[in-house]
């Protein structure tokens, strides 16, 4: 490794070998001992005070280096292990920041090839990976809107909050009954399924939602708009019920039974409510309500929504509640 010390360089490289004889001098006459260290002496002074040319002397030449470790980035990438570069006009360098990021032979190779770049490259380490400070998405969690797990498509009925105060959302067990990863509507990752009951006993799976989602009190209604959902309430036969979904929308009937028990093809469900709101694939888990109140979730039908006659039966929001130990998100 080259020294920094252009003086010790020096000495090293007229250093003498025991074995050497004393040289002679123009004229013929041999030196002693004493002539030839002062010879040397003077050799070593003169190397020393010989000017060393510098690669980037001014503000503009390191500026030129700075660049051409810009292009070496844009040719081939800087690794993650590199934080950033700049010119530090104090020492006349220009710094290429190392952070604790793991390194392979690839961020070797980089470092090496900057360092090649020009001799005033300066690699200095433990300095923090800089990152944007731009805030990240957050997205509303409504009633009616589409959420996709193994495949399928379902919809959201309401926001909870578990006793924690953490974020859930509540939707048909059918929908959650293998468990996984639930993503919203735009695709984003919402959460994975937390319980689920799909028999005998009823119809609803719940749901965390992680960072990015925000509970709400509202569900899709007409149109574009929402409705804001202020508490429960229990239907009887002959109430007007509405129910939102990610496929059909908004859609309006009266109850015609209560406590109905449904023989699906995977068991018979108790404790359900059927109405002659319509309803088809993909609306599943979506929120029945009556005004501002929840009312339950849609579980299964009959028909659909293009031949007047189709049916829906919805699993009733309180005995959710209840078994799970949440509350509906509060409308502010």
């Amino acid at each position: 490794m080259p020294s920094t010390d252009g003086r010790a360089d020096a000495l090293a490289f007229v250093r003498p070998s025991v074995c050497v004889a004393a040289p002679r001098v123009p004229g013929g006459v041999r030196m002693g001992r004493r002539g030839v260290l002062v010879l040397l002496l003077v050799l070593a002074a003169s190397v020393a005070a010989a000017p060393v040319p510098a690669s980037a002397d001014t503000p503009a030449d390191l500026a030129q280096v700075k660049e051409r470790l810009d292009a070496l980035a844009e040719q081939r990438g800087a690794p993650t292990a590199v934080s950033a570069w700049w010119v530090d006009a104090t020492t006349r360098t220009v710094v290429l920041a190392l952070n604790a990021s793991p390194r392979d032979g690839h961020d070797a190779e980089y470092v090496r090839a900057a360092r090649d770049v020009d001799p005033a490259v300066r690699v200095v380490g433990g300095v923090a990976a800089p990152a944007p400070r731009a805030d990240p998405p957050v997205y509303d969690l409504v009633g009616g809107d589409a959420i996709r797990l193994n495949g399928t498509r379902c919809s959201i009925a309401f926001s909870a909050t578990a006793v924690t105060g953490e974020p859930r959302v509540i939707t048909a067990g059918h929908c959650t009954n293998r468990g996984g990863d639930v993503r919203g509507a735009n695709n984003a990752p919402l959460g994975p399924v937390r319980s689920s009951v799909f028999d005998r006993t009823g119809d609803w799976g719940v749901v965390d939602a992680g960072p990015g989602w925000r509970a709400t009190p509202s569900v899709a209604a007409e149109g574009s708009t929402t409705r804001s959902i202020t508490g429960t309430a229990t239907a009887t036969v002959g109430a007007p019920v509405c129910r939102s979904g990610s496929t059909t929308g908004w859609r309006c009937g009266t109850v015609t039974a209560v406590d109905v028990t449904a023989n699906y093809a995977a068991g018979p469900v108790e404790g359900l409510v059927l109405t002659t709101a319509c309803s088809e694939g993909g609306d599943s888990g979506g929120p029945f309500v009556s005004g501002s109140s929840a009312l339950g979730l849609l579980s299964g039908g009959t028909g659909d929504c293009t031949t007047p006659g189709g049916t829906s039966l919805y699993q009733p929001i309180d005995e959710v509640l209840r078994t799970e130990n949440l509350r509906l998100v509060p409308s502010s």
